[in-house]
């Protein structure tokens, strides 16, 4: 089979195959984070209505 840009061609579409593949990789990476980030922010402030509650009824 030939390959109508030569060896380069073939070259250059490894190359942006490869950098698409590590720009879907980080993306879902990055949102694995986000996610994270956001239940962690949402357990401190449940937490922290909870101490607060938790002062108010002491008083």
């Amino acid at each position: 089979m030939k390959f109508p840009l030569g060896k380069k061609g073939l070259v250059l579409l490894g190359a942006i195959g490869g950098a698409a593949a590590f720009w879907r990789v980080r993306s879902k990476r990055r949102e694995q984070e986000e996610r994270e980030w956001e239940a962690e922010v949402a357990e401190a402030i449940e937490q922290g209505q909870a101490a607060g509650a938790a002062v108010t009824e002491g008083s």
